[in-house]
């Protein structure tokens, strides 16, 4: 007997009682998981402590009240599980489903086209899986998402402008002095709080004025937003500085906010 279901969308003390849960079943699930992403060419998912808590929490109210649900009474959605135990993230996914044999669940979900794509989509790259055996019954909840990197205001900027000096070493020689500038990090929060409006503070370094403020929001500090590839064109720009705001500082579900000043 097999049932499934799935949730598509764009947790960290051990739940209850953990010996319900079957870790070798878990690991199994996971390994046969990974396999399947190997034959099709993806990589393979990291398993996550946060994201495991959440899929056992779902996979016991699975059990106790025998139905495939993403959401029982009461019980908060997927995106809001996952965000209260501090989890960090862009997107995620869930698939649940009931088998009796522990080693058909993955070509169970496999199966059906839509647990299939969230399986092996690349775009994922963490998992957790929880399995509750009772009587008969495996429960079991896989919740993926992909992770956004935790990182210090210092070392997202610290990428940022290591991307940034990549990208300009690519057309000029030399490389812009990185400066320090006050202001620019509650500029990046500021800027988060107001739904990206960047202030319009003037930003000065050694009494020069900035010639461009540039503020956006990305997953990963390493991906600069367009605007910088317009600056990088500007062969007078001799020094440049980084603010960041952190998703934990800015409460944004997965995003860094970051301001560029160039002079």
């Amino acid at each position: 007997m097999l049932l499934l279901g799935l949730l598509l969308l764009s947790l960290s003390s051990a739940a209850q009682n953990a010996s319900v849960f079957d870790a070798e079943g878990e690991a199994r699930i996971l390994a046969d998981l990974n396999q399947s992403r190997a034959e099709v060419g993806v990589p393979p998912l990291k398993l996550d402590a946060k994201l495991t808590d959440a899929a056992r929490r779902h996979s016991i109210l699975l059990s106790k009240r025998h139905v495939l649900s993403h959401q029982f009474p009461a019980e908060p959605s997927l995106t809001e599980r996952l965000r209260s135990g501090g989890l960090i993230f862009t997107a995620a996914a869930e698939n649940v489903g009931m088998n009796t044999e522990l080693s058909d669940v993955n070509d169970m979900f496999m199966r059906s086209p839509g647990h299939r794509a969230n399986m092996l989509n690349a775009a994922y790259d963490a998992v957790g899986i929880g399995v509750v055996h009772l009587g008969l019954s495996y429960w079991v909840t896989e919740d993926f998402a992909k992770l956004t990197p935790s990182l210090s205001p210092q070392q997202a900027e610290d990428r940022a402008a290591a991307s940034f000096e990549s990208k300009w070493k690519a057309r000029h020689s030399g490389t812009p002095k990185r400066v320090a500038v006050d202001g620019l990090r509650a500029s990046a929060c500021e800027t988060a709080k107001s739904a990206g409006r960047t202030r319009t503070t003037k930003f000065s370094y050694e009494g020069k004025m900035a010639e461009e403020v540039v503020g956006f929001s990305t997953p990963d500090p390493s991906a600069l937003a367009q605007q910088v590839d317009a600056v990088v064109r500007n062969a007078n720009i001799s020094a440049y500085a980084v603010g960041v705001c952190t998703p934990q500082q800015a409460g944004d579900g997965g995003q860094f906010w970051i301001v560029m000043a160039f002079f």
